[in-house]
Protein backbone atom coordinates (compact mmCIF):
# COMPACT_ATOMS: atom_id res chain seq x y z
CA UNK A 1 0.00 0.00 0.00
CA UNK A 2 2.88 1.96 1.12
CA UNK A 3 4.35 1.47 -2.60
CA UNK A 4 0.61 2.50 -4.53
CA UNK A 5 0.99 6.30 -2.84
CA UNK A 6 4.92 7.09 -3.85
CA UNK A 7 3.60 6.08 -7.52
CA UNK A 8 0.80 8.40 -7.54
CA UNK A 9 3.16 11.14 -6.00
CA UNK A 10 5.54 10.59 -8.75
CA UNK A 11 3.34 10.69 -11.90
CA UNK A 12 2.19 14.58 -11.51
CA UNK A 13 4.11 17.95 -11.79
CA UNK A 14 6.11 19.58 -8.31
CA UNK A 15 5.11 22.60 -7.35
CA UNK A 16 8.98 23.78 -8.38
CA UNK A 17 8.61 21.94 -11.70
CA UNK A 18 5.18 23.80 -12.45
CA UNK A 19 6.67 27.47 -11.75
CA UNK A 20 9.89 26.48 -13.78
CA UNK A 21 7.15 25.40 -16.79
CA UNK A 22 5.22 29.05 -16.53
CA UNK A 23 8.26 30.51 -16.65
CA UNK A 24 9.93 29.17 -19.28
CA UNK A 25 6.63 30.08 -21.39
CA UNK A 26 6.86 33.25 -20.39
CA UNK A 27 10.09 33.86 -21.79
CA UNK A 28 9.27 32.14 -24.81
CA UNK A 29 6.17 34.32 -25.58
CA UNK A 30 7.83 37.31 -23.94
CA UNK A 31 10.38 36.51 -27.09
CA UNK A 32 7.76 36.38 -29.78
CA UNK A 33 5.96 39.42 -28.88
CA UNK A 34 9.50 41.56 -29.11
CA UNK A 35 10.30 40.13 -32.28
CA UNK A 36 6.31 40.32 -33.12
CA UNK A 37 6.70 44.26 -32.19
CA UNK A 38 9.92 44.64 -34.37
CA UNK A 39 8.54 43.09 -37.22
CA UNK A 40 5.44 45.61 -36.99
CA UNK A 41 8.02 48.78 -36.08
CA UNK A 42 10.39 47.39 -39.19
CA UNK A 43 7.65 47.41 -41.62
CA UNK A 44 6.34 50.51 -40.85
CA UNK A 45 10.42 52.49 -41.35
CA UNK A 46 10.14 50.31 -44.61
CA UNK A 47 6.94 52.05 -45.68
CA UNK A 48 8.14 55.28 -44.47
CA UNK A 49 11.86 55.08 -46.99
CA UNK A 50 9.23 53.77 -50.07
CA UNK A 51 7.07 57.00 -49.14
CA UNK A 52 10.35 59.46 -49.46
CA UNK A 53 11.25 57.69 -52.60
CA UNK A 54 8.43 57.89 -54.23
CA UNK A 55 7.78 61.50 -52.95
CA UNK A 56 11.26 62.20 -54.41
CA UNK A 57 10.46 60.52 -57.40
CA UNK A 58 7.40 62.84 -57.94
CA UNK A 59 9.65 65.93 -57.31
CA UNK A 60 11.90 64.86 -59.79
CA UNK A 61 9.78 64.53 -62.27
CA UNK A 62 8.22 68.16 -61.33
CA UNK A 63 11.74 69.36 -61.72
CA UNK A 64 11.85 67.94 -65.26
CA UNK A 65 9.10 68.71 -66.33
CA UNK A 66 9.03 72.56 -65.45
CA UNK A 67 12.22 72.79 -67.03
CA UNK A 68 10.06 73.07 -70.38
CA UNK A 69 8.08 75.92 -71.51
CA UNK A 70 4.75 74.04 -72.44
CA UNK A 71 4.90 71.88 -75.77
CA UNK A 72 7.38 74.45 -77.22
CA UNK A 73 11.23 73.93 -77.82
CA UNK A 74 12.40 76.19 -75.11
CA UNK A 75 13.54 75.25 -71.73
CA UNK A 76 13.71 77.37 -68.75
CA UNK A 77 16.19 78.07 -66.66
CA UNK A 78 16.94 75.71 -63.29
CA UNK A 79 17.35 79.27 -61.51
CA UNK A 80 13.76 80.21 -62.84
CA UNK A 81 11.95 76.67 -61.26
CA UNK A 82 13.93 76.64 -58.30
CA UNK A 83 12.77 79.75 -57.57
CA UNK A 84 8.97 78.37 -58.23
CA UNK A 85 10.05 75.73 -55.41
CA UNK A 86 11.38 78.33 -52.94
CA UNK A 87 8.20 80.54 -53.47
CA UNK A 88 6.08 78.17 -51.53
CA UNK A 89 7.44 78.34 -48.26
CA UNK A 90 6.47 75.36 -46.25
CA UNK A 91 6.82 71.38 -47.19
CA UNK A 92 2.41 71.00 -47.17
CA UNK A 93 2.75 74.00 -49.65
CA UNK A 94 5.25 72.35 -51.95
CA UNK A 95 3.77 68.51 -51.82
CA UNK A 96 0.18 69.75 -52.45
CA UNK A 97 0.50 72.73 -55.31
CA UNK A 98 3.57 71.33 -56.74
CA UNK A 99 3.52 67.60 -56.61
CA UNK A 100 -0.37 66.42 -55.90
CA UNK A 101 -3.33 66.40 -58.37
CA UNK A 102 -4.61 69.67 -59.32
CA UNK A 103 -7.90 69.11 -61.41
CA UNK A 104 -8.41 73.00 -61.68
CA UNK A 105 -4.76 73.79 -62.72
CA UNK A 106 -4.68 74.90 -66.55
CA UNK A 107 -1.06 72.85 -66.16
CA UNK A 108 -1.99 69.46 -67.56
CA UNK A 109 1.27 68.20 -65.35
CA UNK A 110 0.01 69.54 -62.36
CA UNK A 111 -3.70 69.04 -63.18
CA UNK A 112 -2.72 64.76 -62.94
CA UNK A 113 0.22 65.49 -60.60
CA UNK A 114 3.09 63.97 -60.10
CA UNK A 115 2.00 61.74 -57.21
CA UNK A 116 -1.28 59.77 -57.65
CA UNK A 117 -4.52 60.93 -55.68
CA UNK A 118 -4.39 58.33 -52.61
CA UNK A 119 -1.17 59.07 -52.35
CA UNK A 120 -1.97 62.45 -51.84
CA UNK A 121 -5.01 62.11 -49.70
CA UNK A 122 -2.99 59.69 -47.55
CA UNK A 123 -1.04 62.97 -46.47
CA UNK A 124 -3.61 64.98 -46.66
CA UNK A 125 -5.60 62.48 -44.02
CA UNK A 126 -2.21 62.74 -41.54
CA UNK A 127 -0.61 65.89 -42.30
CA UNK A 128 -0.79 68.41 -39.44
CA UNK A 129 2.06 70.52 -39.26
CA UNK A 130 2.92 72.77 -42.30
CA UNK A 131 6.64 71.53 -42.84
CA UNK A 132 5.99 67.53 -41.65
CA UNK A 133 4.32 65.37 -44.18
CA UNK A 134 2.91 62.50 -42.94
CA UNK A 135 1.17 59.43 -43.38
CA UNK A 136 0.00 56.67 -40.93
CA UNK A 137 3.21 54.58 -42.11
CA UNK A 138 5.59 57.86 -41.33
CA UNK A 139 3.51 57.86 -38.25
CA UNK A 140 3.44 54.62 -36.95
CA UNK A 141 7.42 54.80 -37.53
CA UNK A 142 7.77 58.36 -35.52
CA UNK A 143 9.06 59.86 -38.93
CA UNK A 144 7.88 62.35 -40.83
CA UNK A 145 9.05 63.94 -44.61
CA UNK A 146 10.38 67.18 -44.95
CA UNK A 147 10.78 69.18 -48.49
CA UNK A 148 13.34 71.60 -47.55
CA UNK A 149 14.43 74.79 -49.23
CA UNK A 150 16.24 73.87 -52.36
CA UNK A 151 19.82 75.71 -52.40
CA UNK A 152 21.73 76.91 -55.02
CA UNK A 153 24.39 74.66 -56.07
CA UNK A 154 22.07 71.61 -55.18
CA UNK A 155 19.11 69.66 -56.53
CA UNK A 156 15.96 69.30 -54.30
CA UNK A 157 15.40 66.77 -51.97
CA UNK A 158 13.16 64.84 -49.70
CA UNK A 159 14.02 64.49 -45.66
CA UNK A 160 12.93 61.35 -43.59
CA UNK A 161 13.15 63.04 -40.45
CA UNK A 162 12.74 61.15 -37.07
CA UNK A 163 10.82 62.82 -34.69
Amino acid sequence: MNMTIRKQRRSGFSFVEAIFTIAIIGIMSSIVVAAISNASRDAHRVMARQQQASVQSALTAWVMAQMRVGSTAQFRSLESVRTTYNGYTSSRLRFFKLLAPDPTSPDPSLRVGFVDQTTADQFTDYTTNDNQLQTASLYNAQQYLSLPDWQSGDFPHVDLVNQ
